[in-house]
């Protein structure tokens, strides 16, 4: 009896080891040869794993970039955790959530220009589910659509980085796009105490 309930724990932990090696591997060829450039059997071949057993975790090589992308998003997200104090107002939050943002930009280059230029858009997806996370930090009226504007500042932030020869350096682009989102949030702050008689 006490096997049998152990048992699902296993299985759950060895699909947990599968689907870190498939990422871990999808991760290195992505990296390496780009998004259209990557046959899934490299990946698997990198992962020691079969065609067939990434087919049980990701229905096909978009489902697998997502799930890449997913846990870069993850990472990010504790780091954000990490940072933030109790005591931190809801504006400190989302900026530091832009913060952590531009930091994992301007650290990891191979893996932004992955993300932001080589592989499908991030945007179809990524933006409205990290909006959904801002917008709870946000008051007043349009709060998805102020955290897109705030998310699409990052995001188009780190394409800038990465695409101009003449880049700024990332404490600048961390200054400039924290003062810029910082602006945005004042705004929606002022035009909210204005309403509030």
């Amino acid at each position: 009896m006490i096997e049998a309930m152990s048992h699902p724990n296993r299985r759950q932990r060895g699909t947990e080891r599968t689907q870190a090696r498939l990422l871990d591997a999808a991760t290195a060829v992505f990296l390496a040869h780009g998004y259209d450039d990557v046959a899934l059997a490299e990946v698997t071949k990198r992962a020691d794993l079969g065609t067939g057993t990434l087919y049980l975790h990701f229905r096909d090589k978009r489902a697998l970039y997502e799930a890449v992308a997913r846990r870069a998003l993850a990472g990010m997200y504790e780091r954000w955790q990490a940072t933030v104090a109790e005591d931190d107002s809801r504006s400190e939050r989302v900026l530091a959530m832009v913060r952590v943002a531009i930091e994992f930009l301007t650290a990891h280059p191979e893996q932004a220009r992955l993300f932001l230029l080589d592989g499908p858009a991030v945007e179809s997806w990524l933006v409205d589910e990290v909006a959904k996370v801002i917008a709870t930090f946000l008051d007043g009226a349009q709060r998805e659509l102020r955290a897109s504007l705030i998310i699409g500042a990052a995001l188009a932030a780190g394409r800038h980085y990465l695409r101009n020869a003449q880049q700024p350096t990332a404490r600048v682009l961390l200054e400039t796009t924290l003062a810029f989102c910082a602006g945005g949030l004042a705004t929606s702050d002022k035009r909210r105490r204005k309403r509030v008689p």
